[in-house]
């Protein structure tokens, strides 16, 4: 099997990237959520600790999660409305990978205390990801990228019953 037929999930029956980008995101929006509830006063090593491992683990799979967006994006000829909307579903999920970087570094040095610029890191995180999701979602349930490489016009048509904004064949 060649690696792009493996990074495009082809083995596992339906696009890598969509079932793997659910990690990072569910876990730094997790690690925001404890992040609020330590400011607001659930103390104790717990939720700092819950948190930061959420970032760590969230970084691990946001790293591999990326060459799956990359190859799916690959593909989408220029000029597509997709095409544009995955420039800035990356440039968002790059920015949300530094923040939360910075945001994981800021916390191996303050020893499990959860500061005002880990706290505000982890909210602008957590927003950056919720943006690019829904550029992604646009991008798969508008424009139907990644969906059905093999039997387009089956899939679009399941799409529109579905009530998804298929765009139309030129």
């Amino acid at each position: 099997m060649k690696l792009v037929d493996f990074l495009h999930g082809k083995w596992l029956g339906h696009p890598l990237h969509s079932a793997i980008v659910h990690i990072p995101v569910g876990a730094w929006i997790a690690a925001c959520g404890l992040d609020v509830a330590n400011w607001l006063g659930w103390n104790g090593p717990a939720p700092a600790r819950l948190a930061f491992y959420c970032v760590a683990a969230g970084l691990l799979v946001a790293f591999a999660a990326v060459p799956t967006g990359i190859v799916d994006w690959l593909p989408i000829k220029p000029g597509k409305p997709a095409r544009r909307l995955g420039w800035y579903h990356m440039a968002l999920n790059a920015a949300a990978i530094v923040t939360w970087a910075v945001n994981l570094t800021w916390r191996i040095h303050q020893d499990g205390e959860v500061t005002l610029r880990i706290l505000t890191s982890s909210i602008v995180g957590a927003l950056l990801v919720f943006i690019s999701g829904y550029i992604g979602s646009l991008m798969v349930f508008d424009q139907g990228t990644a969906v059905a490489r093999e039997s387009k016009h089956e899939w679009k048509e399941i799409a529109r019953r579905a009530g998804s904004r298929v765009p139309e064949e030129k």
